[in-house]
């Protein structure tokens, strides 16, 4: 039995080292595998986390963008805002005008009118009684009619009526003094 013994371990030998040399193999393969999958998952990460990073950057930029619009929004309120109280003043003051000083406004604003011959003007009672005889010694004709105006007058020719009233001139040139004021305030 001594060969028969002989021949069963070498034949147990070989198929030990065979299959060390499989496991080595298989084990090898493994490790590529794993390797390659390490190596891939990897790039995925990287992908990813690039993808993240530019999702996050752009949800940044949008909440930046949408920050100042509305910044923008309120600056243009208080802009807007600071406009309305400057023509509030304006119209105030033109009010607050009296005597020599709100008449010599008045006959400037006459005298700048471009009044055709035949017009007649028009004033509140007060203006009227307080200067219509020297704007008429002036060449004008100053109607007996009188209207119910806070500074200012009316023009009128035929059936026609210009509106020269403080309130009237700042509704009528309400954009292009807005205009004026931002350009002056805000360039």
């Amino acid at each position: 039995m001594g060969d028969g013994q002989n021949l069963i371990d070498k034949i147990l030998s070989d198929a030990r080292a065979q299959a060390d040399e499989v496991r080595a193999q298989a084990k090898e393969e493994a490790e590529e595998i794993i390797a390659a999958a390490k190596a891939k998952a990897g790039k995925e990460k990287a992908k990813f986390d690039e993808n993240a990073s530019l999702e996050a950057q752009k949800a940044a930029a949008k909440e930046i963008s949408a920050a100042e619009m509305q910044a923008k929004k309120l600056i243009l309120s208080q802009k807007q805002e600071c406009l309305e109280e400057i023509l509030d003043e304006a119209e105030k003051k033109l009010g607050s005008l009296t005597g020599a000083e709100y008449e010599n406004v008045i006959i400037g604003m006459i005298k700048r009118a471009d009044i055709e011959e035949g017009s007649e003007i028009i004033f509140s009672k007060k203006d009227k009684d307080a200067f219509g005889k020297k704007v008429s010694d002036m060449g004008f004709c100053v109607s007996d009619d009188v209207r119910d105006i806070e500074g200012g007058f009316v023009v009128k020719k035929g059936d026609i009526e210009y509106n020269y009233s403080f309130k009237s001139i700042i509704s009528v040139e309400r954009e292009d003094i807005l205009q004026l004021a931002a350009g002056i305030l805000f360039a």
